[in-house]
């Protein structure tokens, strides 16, 4: 007979985020963090104008056929506080990515998709809006991780959940700052839904695997009846 049959309550203590993260993420994470500022300055400090080359615009990849340039302003920023910024997040998120879902999820697709997102951007745009950073992957790096924490924690309620997402969420994400023109919000926004389909769509066909991993824990009646007394 079950143990739920018999009056045991069924307990979550652990899932596959309860996990060590994988060793190797570290090591990952600085190289790849490291590539983005590698790119960066190669395009400041190169004896050619190469940031005219690595901008993207709706004119110039749409117009043109330079798709390149979706893939290019990924990984290029306009000035060090904008590098800078970029970097401390792309780092905290590729890490913890990494760790729990693999080099596929960071830095492969995170890097394959940071030009689908950056598309669907410049189609919102004016064709000669210029769009460069890695701000919509970034975006889209949070997306993923707070849907799959949402979907993965089961140790916690769904109420406890969706506060701590919302709170990381506004912490991280929510502009401290009054509006910039400079700033391009439309592809932070964009970066995040898409993040939260690649999410979805990465726990619908994992769901078995991922939830194979929860450990649980059944109480019987009379320790929930002293935990219950205890609370009284």
């Amino acid at each position: 007979m079950a143990p739920e049959n018999l009056g045991f309550t069924r307990k979550v203590v652990g899932t596959y985020l309860s996990r060590k993260p994988d060793p190797e993420a570290l090591m990952v994470t600085i190289i790849a963090t490291l590539a983005l500022f590698l790119c960066t300055m190669w395009v400041w400090f190169s004896p050619q104008d190469l940031g005219e080359l690595t901008v993207s615009s709706r004119e110039a990849v749409f117009g043109r056929g330079e798709y390149w340039r979706l893939w290019t302003a990924a990984v290029t920023h306009a000035d060090a506080g904008h590098l800078v910024s970029n970097s401390f997040l792309f780092f905290v998120l590729g890490y913890f990515l990494t760790s729990y879902f693999g080099l596929v999820m960071f830095p492969v697709l995170a890097f394959v998709l940071s030009g689908p997102i950056n598309a669907l951007a410049l189609a919102t745009y004016a064709p000669t809006v210029n769009l460069l950073g890695a701000s919509g992957v970034v975006y889209w790096m949070g997306g993923v991780w707070l849907v799959l924490y949402l979907l993965i924690d089961t140790r916690r309620g769904w109420s406890s959940r969706w506060v701590r997402v919302f709170g990381v969420g506004i912490l991280m994400f929510v502009p401290s700052e009054a509006f910039e023109p400079s700033v391009s919000y439309r592809t932070h926004f964009i970066g995040f839904v898409v993040g939260i389909l690649t999410g979805l769509s990465y726990y619908a066909i994992h769901a078995k695997r991922l939830r194979s991993a929860e450990v649980i824990e059944w109480i019987p009646p009379e320790a929930e009846e002293g935990i219950d007394a205890s609370r009284a």
